[in-house]
């Protein structure tokens, strides 16, 4: 069978029959037949672990409500094809892409299927795809740094009876597979970087607080100002989106101020390429004036002008693991441990030593600098 043939077969599973004025579900066969809806999906993907009678209480309710034209697509592709969710808040941010492209690499080759969906950070359209997606036989949804908290997507998935691994965000305490890089470690490493070079005033743009990465890379900006003795000043910690307009709008407001910082941190590359942009545009120099330090080492980062020091994630290896975690899960029906992958410092040009002999303050003058912005910013 060809792949044309397949993803043609996979697309009449995907059209929903009316039964009786209604669209079946996987619900409607649950309830018919008495069972949860993971029972129904673990028979419609032909999984071992269910009782024989069970199995049989499912069929009839699949025959009774006229469901039998997907379960003969499903057939004809089973053993050879499963499909899967890929469930990203922005496939134009080059981080996700990345993972998506490792995922698709690692479970193409046994024959399965991946199908995109983008919610553009909206919570609510997260749940929304999950529940479309459960609803046409899904065989498991990768969630790559979602918005829903981990039990209620383990509540969900239990609900709709998919499987599901998350991607790029910390889950603990919870019976959920996940993969996800130490972001605390990584930006303690990334600020002490800073505050090796003579840095205190640190300005910090997270992203939106609500995802656990960006509060986890916000603890280790705070962990690695503690251990060093430097107050934390809460008119240098911004919140922003991971975007390049959030970085260079934040940058905007956080040099016109009259003290401003003589680093950032940005949570991602993206705000840092806002920022470099915004201090170009302003005649401020990198790094003799402002040292700029990113995270994700995304493909644009060395080629930047200063190239851009950065936390470098294994952005790659997150959608392999995610991937083989995946193909483990859903064979198994066993949740996989969790994978916690580490990052690392990677030092180029847009971060630079305080003068020697010279305080911070005689460095960059904090009043003089934030009147030439101000002045640079009304031409």
């Amino acid at each position: 069978m060809t792949a044309e043939e397949k993803y043609a077969i996979l697309e009449s599973v995907f059209k929903e029959r009316p039964v009786a004025g209604k669209r079946v579900t996987i619900k409607m066969i649950a309830q018919e037949a008495g069972v949860s809806p993971a029972t129904v999906s673990r028979v419609v993907n032909n999984k071992r672990n269910v009782r024989p009678e069970l199995a049989e209480r499912v069929r009839e309710a699949i025959r009774k409500l006229d469901y039998h034209a997907n379960e003969v697509a499903r057939g004809l592709v089973r053993g050879t094809v499963d499909t899967f969710g890929v469930v990203v808040p922005d496939i134009s941010n080059t981080f996700f892409s990345r993972i998506c492209k490792a995922i698709q690499n690692t479970v193409m080759p046994t024959g399965a299927a991946v199908f995109l969906h983008n919610t553009d950070g909206i919570l609510n359209r997260e749940r929304q795809i999950i529940k479309e997606l459960a609803s046409k036989l899904i065989t498991g949804i990768f969630l790559v740094a979602p918005r829903m908290p981990a039990t209620e997507i383990r509540t969900l998935a239990d609900e709709l009876g998919v499987y599901p691994v998350v991607v790029d965000a910390r889950v603990e305490n919870c019976r959920l597979a996940a993969v996800w890089v130490d972001n605390v470690t990584a930006f303690i490493e990334a600020s002490e970087h800073l505050i090796s070079k003579g840095h205190k005033r640190i300005g910090f743009i997270a992203g939106p607080l609500a995802v656990a990465n960006s509060k986890d890379r916000l603890d280790g900006y705070r962990i690695a100002l503690r251990n060093h003795g430097i107050k934390e000043d809460t008119s240098l910690i911004y919140e922003s989106d991971f975007t390049i307009a959030g970085g260079y709008k934040t940058a905007k407001e956080m040099f016109r101020k009259r003290n401003p910082p003589t680093a950032v941190l940005c949570s991602n590359d993206l705000m840092a390429v806002g920022v470099l942009s915004y201090l170009h545009k302003q005649g401020v120099e990198v790094p003799s004036e402002i040292s700029v330090v990113g995270c994700d080492d995304i493909d644009v980062a060395s080629s930047l002008s200063p190239p851009l020091t950065t936390v470098s994630q294994p952005i790659y290896e997150l959608g392999v693991t995610a991937a083989q975690m995946m193909l483990q899960y859903t064979s198994t029906n066993e949740v996989p441990p969790n994978s916690i992958l580490h990052a690392k410092l990677i030092i180029r040009n847009s971060t630079s030593n305080v003068q020697e002999g010279k305080s911070e303050s005689e460095t960059h003058p904090a009043e003089q600098l934030s009147h030439n912005v101000q002045k640079r910013d009304n031409r």
